[in-house]
């Protein structure tokens, strides 16, 4: 007997409600199980620093959006999509929004695509979709790298951190072999050809339009200009994490935000929790308590990252709540 549509959203819900809570109650279990816990520890973090490192984590986070929707502009652009950068950047702003709020991050992706759609017609669905995964995949890709680098210079040699250069390898090798299968031509009509034979005839058709999609972003001159745009935008957004430590009053090096944090991205980014809550900040707290940071710190960086992000992301409440299109200026 199938199950009714509403029951299994809800079942679902439930258990992404699960899954944030429970990392969530050792979070605080850790915080309050420390000697000499205590309710002010909270309060004298924001005592301990001025304001002026809120302010970059701040202005780090508002460039990095405006490279990030640069980017996606581009990718954009390749699949046919022309909209002015001022109209994207709108639409950018509302997804991110959205982001805050959905599982995984993901809701806000979803919200860019049909926003696009509502733009260009039914055509630009594939379109959207496309540049908008192609996006997410880049980001996670360069973060990875982060990782990879800091690992390889700094913690190579130290036994205690040199195992979290792993998981990343394994990321990083994975994200390679998807992209060489989306943007090959054999690899990808070998993939289309395998799904072929358990896919239904009108989901393969849309999977081999995707492929075919995926082959605009053949260029080598694209391909630069993202790589600078996307390590410039994925250091901002960890420079954020650091400038948020160094408000409440934790000195540690950068290099450390570099290696740990795309983990933490990493996982925050399934849609396996309601806004990336609580396995970010378990597994923040993890990682930052091998560089000596305390549990609550660690936390406190998290959440203060989160409400950065929230902050500049109202102007995408304010663009969604003001109603109506904008205009749809198109790049002629």
């Amino acid at each position: 007997m199938p199950i009714n549509k509403s029951l299994k959203n809800s079942l679902v819900f439930c258990l992404k409600l699960v899954i944030t809570l429970v990392p969530a109650y050792f979070v605080y279990r850790n915080i309050v199980g420390a000697p000499d816990w205590d309710v002010g520890d909270l309060y004298s973090l924001f005592s301990v620093k001025g304001i002026l490192p809120f302010v970059l984590a701040l202005l780090c986070m508002g460039v990095s959006n405006f490279t990030a929707c640069l980017q996606w502009k581009l990718l954009l652009e390749k699949q046919g999509v022309h909209l002015t950068y001022g109209h994207l950047l709108k639409i950018y702003y509302v997804g991110l929004f959205f982001n805050n709020f959905m599982p995984g991050n993901v809701g806000g992706d979803v919200k860019k695509i049909y926003d696009i759609r509502m733009e260009g017609g039914q055509d630009s669905v594939g379109a959207g979709f496309t540049a908008t995964f192609f996006d997410r995949l880049v980001g996670f890709f360069f973060v990875t790298l982060f990782t990879l680098g800091m690992g390889a210079l700094f913690f190579i040699y130290d036994d205690s951190q040199r195992n979290f250069i792993w998981p990343s390898v394994w990321i990083f090798l994975g994200f390679c072999a998807m992209f060489a299968s989306l943007c090959s031509r054999r690899l990808g009509h070998l993939a289309c050809k395998v799904s072929g034979k358990v896919l239904p005839g009108k989901m393969q058709q849309r999977i081999e339009h995707m492929f075919e999609r995926f082959q605009y972003y053949r260029s080598v001159k694209l391909w630069l200009c993202i790589l600078v745009i996307s390590l410039v935008t994925q250091s901002l957004r960890i420079f954020v994490h650091y400038f948020c430590g160094m408000s409440i009053g934790v000195d540690l090096s950068i290099s450390w935000y570099f290696y740990y944090i795309p983990l933490v991205a990493i996982v925050s980014a399934l849609p396996i929790s309601i806004g990336g809550f609580g396995p970010r900040e378990l597994l923040a707290q993890s990682l930052f308590a091998r560089a000596g940071v305390p549990g609550l710190e660690s936390v406190v960086i998290q959440l203060i990252a989160y409400f950065v992000s929230l902050v500049l992301s109202l102007f995408g409440a304010f663009v969604f709540l003001l109603g109506g299109k904008a205009s749809q200026s198109q790049d002629k």
